[in-house]
């Protein structure tokens, strides 16, 4: 099957926006800007469509990978960097939308060949419902148990820069393997294999790598600029 370049650009449009998102982060962090500029609607809209691109664009990928297991790995591996970058800047990251992505794709792995059966156009009304469903539920639910937060469950004084729990997430990603599903059944639409010019896939290609980059340069930028 041929690749759908589309999907690189989806992933490009979202990894540029990612990091026009991380810089003003950092200018708010550093002074630059107020806080009040920075969690503006707009912005907080922004982030959302960030957040929802790289998880709807991974479930669809993750129904055209040979090896989901592997791939999900390589992402917590992934993860596992972020998260020492995070702690050393005094910014801490529990289960951040790296490791949400790595657990996501591990547990399509397994049951993957499950759920690909739900193949009707019930199946994302039911997936939505149970996004906000269970986005209401763990939002609103407070544990004395710490360990309980990869599944949604915050504890008192729990705090993490980037929080991609598995609920309500796993079900926008399951949401995407359904699209995925659906872009295989109507493999033989020509626009879905539309060439694009290489600079607008590329970053898309390289997603991983400009994800792992991209906040030690601009967090590099911004303290360059406190000297100026």
């Amino acid at each position: 099957m041929k690749r759908i370049e589309l999907l690189d650009l989806w992933r490009t449009v979202a990894i540029v926006c990612m990091i026009i998102y991380h810089l003003l982060y950092d200018l708010a962090a550093f002074g630059f800007i107020s806080r009040e500029q920075f969690f503006s609607p707009g912005l907080n809209a922004l982030q959302l469509f960030i957040c929802c691109s790289f998880i709807l664009v991974s479930g669809i990928s993750s129904r055209f990978s040979k090896n989901n297991v592997r791939r999900g790995a390589i992402v917590l591996g992934a993860s596992i960097i972020v998260s020492i970058g995070g702690f050393v800047v005094g910014e801490p990251i529990l289960f951040g939308v790296l490791s949400f992505l790595g657990c996501a794709m591990i547990i399509y792995g397994f049951i993957g060949k499950y759920i690909d059966k739900a193949s009707g156009y019930v199946t994302p009304v039911i997936l939505l419902a149970l996004f906000f469903l269970t986005g209401y539920w763990t939002s609103n639910t407070i544990v004395n148990v710490k360990f309980l937060f990869p599944l949604g469950f915050a504890h008192v004084g729990f705090s993490s820069s980037d929080y991609f729990p598995i609920m309500p997430w796993l079900f926008l990603f399951l949401l995407g393997t359904w699209l995925g599903g659906l872009v295989k059944k109507h493999s033989d639409v020509d626009w879905l294999y539309t060439k694009l010019p290489q600079w607008l896939t590329f970053p898309g290609r390289h997603s991983l790598i400009i994800y792992l980059m991209h906040q030690p340069v601009l967090y590099g930028i911004t303290i360059l600029l406190t000297r100026f």
